[in-house]
């Protein structure tokens, strides 16, 4: 098959594009060709479909000037994207188009053009841009629920980016995407990471029928399981608000004699130094990737992921699974289809801090019950989150939607 992996950026950003990035080596490897589609951003990996590509477009410091219109035309419909992908299609004629994250860069205006070529369209919910303004929706008591918030309330928020402009941008472009419908109208099948998002999708009046739950997977085979352990706490990924690293490091402070380490960048990183300069206990590791991070995942006694936010599903939890490691974990979103209390891990509400102590204690304190949540996670990993199995759900909604389209 010919297939067209669409997604903003065409290097590893993000959760999203490292799942693009992954399964485009894999069908490449299993004899299919794979066409990226993606923004032009210069660090792009290169690639010989890059002339198909839109132009770049500023989306950080986003104001209300003739940059900040550009970058918001976009936003709303791009002509540019449509036709760049119309001569794509002319040019490679694809079998099939799988959609990630496209809005902004890209916007969903390709989805008129994939209608219009009547080429088969499947989509990964990797987040709740279907349904909001914003990206991550907060679990209760954590932060506002701005799904339905109104223009003027939303702008004045500023709750995307802390800008004026950008809330602005952000939602005058979703409702009137909503207002279109196109997402609905033009997709043949959705890809949700959970049951969970299944539903999210199904309150916001998406056709059930359009729905399909096919978890992320990892493949077991690279990754080696390490039941012992050098008496730490782990947590790996972005240094943001949202992924309730404060929880962390009041734990630290409850908690001096263990030893807490923190993996990752982001936003927050200068303020959460700040916040966990006293703490001897606490251990700011920074961004690491490859055998770095291995190492790291399999040495810990216990992985932490506490967010505050609805997570779609927690990818970084099967890769702490993978190692044979229990974790921690809020109780939101899709982890609970990953995390079974008491099974591999414990679930705790967000702002729970006694039962994120007694939690992290029992595992830290009682070397049977670690290692026996430990090997039920690496289990798990083998049977039902096997890279294998959902690669082979996936062909078979390509196949799906390919025989959609024909009817």
């Amino acid at each position: 098959m010919k297939i067209i992996q669409a997604n903003k950026y065409y290097y590893l950003r993000g959760g999203a594009e490292s799942y693009m990035l992954n399964l485009s080596n894999w069908l490449t490897s299993t004899g299919n060709t794979v066409i990226p589609f993606a923004m032009k951003y210069p660090e792009n990996l290169a690639t010989p479909y890059e002339k198909y590509f839109p132009s770049e477009v500023e989306t950080e410091n986003v104001k209300l000037n003739a940059r900040g219109l550009h970058t918001l035309g976009r936003m709303i419909y791009s002509l540019e994207s449509r036709r760049k992908l119309a001569t794509l299609i002319v040019e490679q004629k694809p079998n099939l188009a799988h959609i990630h994250n496209i809005y902004t860069q890209l916007s969903p205006s390709i989805l008129h053009t994939l209608a219009d070529q009547h080429v088969p369209t499947v989509m990964t919910v990797h987040d709740h841009h279907l349904i909001s303004p914003q990206y991550n929706v907060w679990a209760e008591g954590c932060g506002p629920d701005n799904r339905n918030i109104g223009l003027v309330q939303g702008t004045v928020s500023k709750f995307h980016k802390d800008s004026f402009a950008a809330s602005f941008a952000q939602l005058i472009t979703h409702k009137y995407h909503r207002w279109l419908n196109i997402y609905a109208r033009n997709v043949d099948l959705f890809l949700c990471p959970s049951t969970y998002m299944q539903q999210q999708l199904i309150r916001g009046g998406f056709a059930e029928h359009k729905l399909r739950v096919l978890p992320y997977g990892i493949d077991p085979n690279i990754t080696r399981a390490n039941f012992s352990h050098q008496k730490y706490v782990l947590f790996v990924g972005r240094l943001s608000e949202e992924k309730g690293i404060e929880t962390i490091i009041q734990l630290a402070k409850i908690l001096p004699d263990i030893t807490f380490k923190i993996v990752g960048r982001g936003p927050e990183m200068a303020k959460l130094h700040r916040a966990g300069d006293k703490c001897q206990n606490l251990e700011f590791v920074g961004f690491r990737m490859g055998e770095e991070l291995k190492v790291l995942y399999a040495n810990a006694t216990v992985v932490l992921a506490p967010s505050r936010v609805h997570e779609v599903f927690g990818l970084s939890i099967l890769e702490a699974m993978a190692h044979g490691k229990p974790v921690i974990a809020s109780r939101v979103g899709g982890i609970p289809e990953v995390v079974e209390d008491g099974v591999n891990g414990f679930l705790v509400s967000p702002l729970n801090m006694s039962g994120w102590t007694e939690s992290l204690m029992r595992i830290f304190y009682d070397d049977d019950l670690q290692k026996k949540l430990g090997r039920n996670a690496r289990d798990l990993v083998e049977t039902r989150f096997s890279l294998d199995q959902h690669h082979k759900k996936l062909m078979l909604y390509y196949e799906e939607a390919v025989a959609m389209k024909k009817k």
